[in-house]
């Protein structure tokens, strides 16, 4: 397993019915084309790309294109939208939130009291058929605002095709023990529909030391077994509160 520990970051994007998304990507409205000192790649492969986000206080960004994506918001954001028909639309999104959004385009400008920051996590395309949105299979209650040394983890599980329901049924075994620890504030999972083979599980601890303290368990430790067996790996990104 290999664990990588970020700074914090946010992608200011809107939800599904914010406008018509484009049809198709358009490289040359890539933000990380555009805006490479906003946009950084933490992780990308076939199936997902992850990037950090960070969009200073009254910074603006001309129009460019998201994908089909989620985004993991790291502090409070209030950020404008110009659609490209001239519809102004505002976001504001407390820290801890989570989203999906369809394909869209818009022009940004952080009109909020802060520099926003994040995590976006776009969903790439498959080779044939139209790109699915992730399912929500198994969320818990939503956790309460942010505190001090609040810890976000995003992981990431690879399965095998075609094996996907025994990958599920075994992830989905671990939510109920692991939302009785101590410290546990959210534990979800989400499911690709793009990719059924590939998985998702949002994390917010009350702190590192009750994340690290989760690994060490029995059940945790048994399931990290059992997928070097299966052949099942795992990403996690892991992620503090910038404040």
């Amino acid at each position: 397993m290999r664990t990588l520990v970020l700074g914090a970051i946010l992608l200011l994007t809107g939800l599904p019915g914010w406008g018509a998304g484009p049809g198709s990507r358009d490289l040359g409205r890539d933000p990380l084309l555009l805006y490479p000192e906003n946009y950084r790649i933490l992780f990308e492969n076939d199936h997902v790309r992850v990037l950090d986000f960070r969009l200073a206080r009254g910074a603006r960004e001309t129009t460019h294109e998201h994908p089909r994506h989620v985004a993991v918001f790291l502090t409070d954001v209030k950020i404008r939208f110009t659609l490209p028909d001239g519809e102004i639309r505002m976001r504001e999104s407390r820290a801890g939130e989570v989203a999906f959004s369809e394909p869209t385009a818009h022009a940004s400008e952080n009109v909020g009291a802060a520099d926003a920051h994040g995590i976006l996590v776009e969903l790439k395309q498959p080779a044939a058929g139209t790109l699915l949105a992730p399912v929500p299979i198994d969320t818990g209650i939503a956790p309460p605002a942010p505190r001090p040394g609040q810890i976000t983890a995003v992981t990431l599980i690879h399965g095998i095709p075609g094996r996907e329901a025994d990958l599920r049924d075994h992830l989905l075994a671990l939510s109920g023990p692991t939302r009785r620890e101590a410290g546990c504030l959210q534990y979800d999972l989400y499911q690709s529909g793009a990719a059924p083979h590939e998985f998702m599980r949002l994390e917010v601890w009350e702190s590192m030391a009750h994340l690290e303290a989760h690994k060490r368990t029995p059940h945790l430790r048994a399931s990290f077994e059992k997928r070097e067996r299966e052949g099942w790996t795992t990403e996690i990104l892991v992620f503090q509160r910038a404040e």
